[in-house]
């Protein structure tokens, strides 16, 4: 043991006792995982960066079926979900709330999945299945140099497993459950690997499909409760008589497929070319009414609520190894369309919605001769191009090397409408409530490189460089009675913005020994700007602006790029040899220009409010207790606060969705019950802290709603068989905990009597079975 080992092992207590220990640790070694965050192959332990990495056979054991369950449970990241595809992932502190470009980056392999986005729901992310996967990194930190904009908190990286033209293999897996409050679920996947010409050529097939039932009510009810208290406290809509009760209302069902194909006519040259489908559909959101705070919503109408996303993406990757250098080609485009509906009738009924309704008795809005229904439908088609050729120096020597070229083309075109069903209740001439329609189109291009020079055979330094350059333009078609003009003529805004730059990085590592290692880095991130939506020309908009320091009342047509400078130092140790592995890091963040959402009468709007300060850190433990028992923990802390006071927020607010505090545990247990069976256990849990929300704050300016802290608790128990199966039994959310995950935004108008949570799965219990041959 060296001095370094002996000094981490009595900081967590775990010193060496002796040879005969350190021969059985030995044999209790933790794996090491191979992976390519910075596009050259290394481990997890050996790369100088803060990144958890996680094997496909780990997620398969732990029962992971989806990324936003890895999240939770990943140290320093936070997400704003309104239910499957439909997910915000943040990093150390850097809340995508405001803006139309996310804060992390989403990559399939090596194509980028992130987009900007005018949708409600934020900049949301695919969810997709984890069937067959390779690993999953997370890079923390801002990884502009290699990975460009929107990844200023950080990187997700999803790595498919490419055909295999050596073997012929296959797998199958089936996932039987049951749901309190809900009902019966079911998944079903399945991978074909076939080799076509051995060592040549190989064909991949993966297929899933996933039923989940609903837990959330969709109450329709009679004689619907007039608000109180000038429309800040619903009516008592859990007294009212019920006209109809649709039980599950957010039943979800997956279908998806990826075909991939490895050719390798070469030693030197692979082609793998591969197509991935994958289409979500929900009956309704996985959101509860926070008044009365039941697992229901209330409606005076009964409008279903559904929502669709389908993606399909196109990729070609062509590797060559020259003698020294390996050169590679990314070739992708994807074409996604996520639809949805969502009622709105109550909100337009609410004298606070900023059209100065006078509130009449239930018969009369609600009534059949009143108001009638009200409903939002938005439509976000969306579709990029993307190229990537990059060279990466191969070999031991003393220097290391990549560098490439990127260009994307990205183009969408959101699209909002709400209708008046009975537009002479409203005073309004005509049916259109508002109709939005924002056509937009990105163009990035950059040249990047990144090298690493060992000065020592223990003292490697790195610096980066990035040139970037993006055109950003919106044209925003705004029209109907909300709209400034009031009528069918659209309002027209059009914005142009063009910007470039460099995101430099420089890092320092130093290898105590061959086990322990420290590093620093100071790196740069941005994120482009944008434009805002036109907000109606009422009044109570037009006050709050002023209010908020915009003397004209007119609201900004656009906001600019934000950027910081990130700074970390951390250390990663293996010692007991090799069966404890701990990784810490601690980061200072400079967080400049934020784009931030302000809510003029709960209307959005973005714009650079402010700086702030950021600082916390990560710690992960994995230990080997014996040859049965190995234990993990995480935890992750995380100061985000604003440093300056502007446009309502003031300096100390928190920004929002960040929790302090992340952490998670699990324990994993293994022991042969005869010469083919063995059993197999895992128990784990996942807490995530307090935050805070700005979607619907219900107050004047910028009130911070607070959502509390919530831990979930996941066990499996199973048996494991030499010849390929397994069963298992499991239990998810052990405890039955409903958690308030977010205030989510909705389609039409925010309700200042309450709002629409979005809430966790509740207790699942069932058996996972697969084969493998």
């Amino acid at each position: 043991m060296t001095a370094w080992q002996a000094f981490i092992g009595v900081a967590l207590g775990c010193t060496a006792a002796g040879g005969a220990r350190a021969q059985q640790a030995d044999e209790q070694a933790l794996p090491e995982i191979v992976v390519t965050a910075q596009k050259r192959t290394s481990t997890a332990d050996k790369t100088p960066i803060s990144i958890t990495a996680v094997s496909g056979e780990d997620l398969q054991d732990r029962g992971i079926a989806d990324f936003r369950t890895l999240a939770a449970a990943t140290p320093g990241m936070s997400m704003k979900t309104n239910g499957p595809g439909q997910t915000e992932f943040e990093m150390r502190g850097m809340t995508s709330g405001g803006g139309n470009s996310p804060t992390v980056g989403f990559y399939l392999d090596d194509v980028p999945l992130t987009a900007p986005a005018q949708a409600q729901n934020g900049k949301v992310v695919i969810d997709p299945s984890l069937y067959d996967l390779n690993r999953v990194e997370v890079l923390r930190g801002p990884q502009g140099t290699l990975y460009g904009s929107g990844s200023m908190g950080g990187t997700v990286r999803l790595i498919t497993n490419a055909p295999d033209t050596a073997a012929f293999e296959g797998s199958a897996q089936a996932i039987l459950s049951g749901t309190s409050s809900g009902g019966f679920n079911h998944d079903e996947n399945v991978m074909l690997n076939v080799p076509l010409i051995k060592d040549e050529l190989a064909l991949r097939l993966v297929a899933s499909q996933a039923s989940t039932s609903g837990w959330i009510d969709r109450i329709v009810a009679a004689n619907f409760p007039e608000p109180g208290n000038g429309g800040l406290t619903r009516g008592n809509v859990a007294a009212a008589p019920v006209i109809e009760d649709h039980k599950g209302s957010n039943a979800e069902t997956l279908k998806g497929a990826r075909v991939a194909l490895t050719w390798k006519p070469t030693d030197r040259l692979t082609v793998t070319p591969y197509v991935f489908y994958q289409r979500t559909t929900q009956e309704g959101p996985s959101a509860f009414d926070s008044d009365p705070g039941t697992q229901a919503h209330y409606q005076p109408f009964s409008i279903a609520e559904p929502y669709a996303d389908t993606i399909t993406v196109s990729n070609l990757t062509v590797n060559y190894r020259f003698d020294r250098v390996d050169v590679t080609s990314v070739t992708s485009r994807w074409h996604r369309l996520s639809t949805q509906v969502q009622d709105g009738s109550e909100n337009f009924q609410n004298p606070l919605d900023g059209f100065n309704v006078a509130y009449a008795t239930p018969s009369g809005f609600y009534g059949a001769s009143g108001t009638g229904p009200i409903h939002g439908y938005e439509l976000d088609p969306s579709d990029q191009f993307s190229q990537e050729l990059r060279a990466a120096s191969t070999g031991d020597g003393p220097l290391q090397w990549v560098t490439g070229v990127f260009f994307s083309d990205f183009h969408s075109n959101w699209q909002l409408f709400t209708d008046f069903p009975n537009p002479v209740a409203f005073g309004s001439p005509i049916a259109n409530v508002w109709t939005l329609d924002e056509p937009t189109n990105i163009r990035q291009s950059a040249l990047f490189g990144e090298a690493t020079y060992a000065i020592t055979e223990r003292l490697k330094l790195t610096g980066g460089l990035r040139w970037y350059s993006y055109r950003n333009m919106l044209d925003m078609r705004f029209s109907g009675f909300g709209s400034p003009l009031g009528t069918n003529v659209p309002t027209v805004t059009h914005v142009v913005q063009s910007n470039g730059g460099l995101n430099p990085k420089v890092s320092l590592s130093f290898d105590a020994d061959r086990d322990v290692m420290f590093y620093a880095t100071a790196a740069r991130g941005f994120r482009p700007g944008g434009g805002n939506q036109p907000l109606p020309a009422i009044a109570c908009i037009q006050n709050q602006l002023v209010q908020l320091g915009y003397a004209s009342g007119v609201p900004p047509a656009s906001y600019k790029a934000d950027s910081l400078w990130s700074y970390e130092v951390g250390e990663k140790a293996r010692f007991l040899n090799g069966s404890v592995h701990l990784n810490t890091s601690v980061f200072f963040e400079n967080w400049k220009d934020i784009q931030l959402e302000e809510l003029p009468c709960n209307y959005p709007m973005f714009d650079n409010a402010n700086s702030a300060h950021i600082y916390g850190g990560e710690v992960e433990l994995r230990a080997a207790l014996g040859r049965n028992l190995v234990a993990a923990a995480s935890a992750g802390f995380t100061h985000a606060q604003l440093a300056e006071t502007a446009h309502g927020f003031k300096a100390g607010d928190r920004l929002p969705d960040v929790p302090p505090f992340t952490a998670s545990v699990n324990l994993s247990y293994h022991t042969p019950l005869t010469e083919r069976y063995e059993l197999v256990a895992r128990a784990e849990n996942v807490y995530t802290g307090t935050r805070v929300d700005l979607t619907f704050p219900g107050g004047f300016p910028n009130t911070q709603t607070p959502l509390p802290g919530y831990d979930l608790t996941n066990i499996r128990v199973g048996i494991a068989a030499d010849a390929g199966w397994s069963a298992t039994l499991f239990a998810n959310n052990v405890f039955d905990k409903r958690a308030s995950l977010e205030n989510t935004v909705q389609l039409t108008l925010a309700n200042a009597a309450f709002n629409r949570v979005a809430t966790n799965q509740p207790l699942t219990i069932g058996i996972d079975a697969s084969y493998r041959f």
